[in-house]
C-alpha cells in the first residue's frame, strides 16, 4: 500500500448513497488539472465521520442561522478545524452546488454565504484550537487547505459530461428508452452547456442515480475539454491552482 503523503477530507452538501465515492472519483481527476504529474495513490481521501457531522452535511445546513441547527453545525465548524490544523498537508475539499445556471453566478448566494462561513466560523474555531495548544494563531494559512468546488447549477453538470455512459443509462432506462440520448449529444457538442441547466439531474430520467458510475467512468480527455469551456470547472481549477498549500502538497505526491 502507498503511504500518503498528504490527506485530503471530502464533504459534501449531497447527502445520497454514494455521494463520497463519486466526489473522491471527480477529485481525483480534477487535481491532475492541478498538477498533471501528481500521484493520486500518495493521497489519502478520508470520508466524514460521526453523525453529527454527517447530518450538517445535509443540503445547506452549514449556512443555517436556526437554533435546532446550533449542535450539529458547530460539530461540523469543530471537524474541519480539526482537519486543517492536522499539518499543513491536510487539507478539506468542500462541494457545494450553486444553486443558479453558470450564466446566472452572481445571484447565488451560496459560495459568499461559504467564504462568510469560513472567514468567521471555521476560523474562530481555528485560533481558538491553537490558543488552546498554545500555539500563535494563524488561521489564513489553515484557512488555505480549506478548497471548494462549486459546480453550477450543480454537481450533474460536471457528472453529465460522461455523455456517452449517461446516453447508454438512457437508452437502458425502460421508462425512458432513449429519450433524451439527444440532450447528452448535445452536451457533448457543447461542453459548456450543462453548465447553465437549471437542475441537470431533472432533465434525465435517471436523474442521480448514476452519478457514481458517471464520476468513475470520466476520462481525462472529456474532464479537459469541460475545463477548456471556461466555465464552472475552469473556475474551481483555477482557484486550486493559485493554491500554494496544494501545489506543494499534491507535487509532494510525484514519484521520486
Amino acid at each position: 500500500m502507498s503511504v500518503a503523503r498528504c490527506s485530503i477530507l471530502v464533504l459534501s452538501e449531497d447527502s445520497a448513497e454514494g455521494a463520497h465515492d463519486t466526489l473522491v472519483s471527480l477529485a481525483k481527476k480534477i487535481l491532475r488539472l492541478v498538477d498533471g504529474s501528481y500521484d493520486w495513490q500518495h493521497v489519502r481521501f478520508e470520508p466524514p465521520e460521526g453523525e453529527g457531522v454527517r447530518k450538517a452535511l445535509r443540503g445547506n445546513l452549514w449556512k443555517s442561522r436556526e437554533p435546532r441547527d446550533y449542535r450539529a453545525r458547530l460539530d461540523l465548524i469543530g471537524y474541519i478545524a480539526t482537519k486543517l490544523l492536522e499539518s499543513d498537508r491536510a487539507f478539506v475539499i468542500y462541494h457545494i452546488d450553486g444553486d443558479r445556471p453558470w450564466a446566472e453566478r452572481e445571484a447565488s448566494e451560496n459560495v459568499a454565504k461559504f467564504r462568510t462561513f469560513i472567514e468567521t466560523d471555521v476560523r474562530q474555531f481555528v485560533e481558538h484550537r491553537r490558543r488552546q495548544s498554545g500555539r500563535a494563531p494563524a488561521g489564513d494559512l489553515a484557512l488555505t487547505q480549506l478548497l471548494l468546488l462549486v459546480p453550477y447549477y450543480s454537481l450533474e453538470a460536471w457528472l453529465f459530461q460522461n455523455t456517452r455512459a449517461g446516453a447508454r443509462f438512457c437508452e437502458e432506462s425502460p421508462a425512458c428508452r432513449g429519450k433524451h440520448a439527444s440532450a447528452f449529444q448535445e452536451w457533448a457538442n457543447d461542453r459548456g452547456a450543462l453548465d447553465e441547466v437549471w437542475k441537470p439531474k431533472k432533465a434525465v430520467c435517471f436523474e442521480d442515480r448514476r452519478n457514481r458510475q458517471l464520476a468513475e467512468g470520466l476520462d481525462e480527455d472529456t474532464v479537459d475539454a469541460v475545463y477548456y469551456a471556461g466555465k464552472s470547472l475552469h473556475n474551481a481549477v483555477d482557484a486550486l491552482h493559485r493554491n500554494a498549500s496544494l501545489l506543494a502538497a499534491l507535487a509532494a505526491t510525484r514519484p521520486a
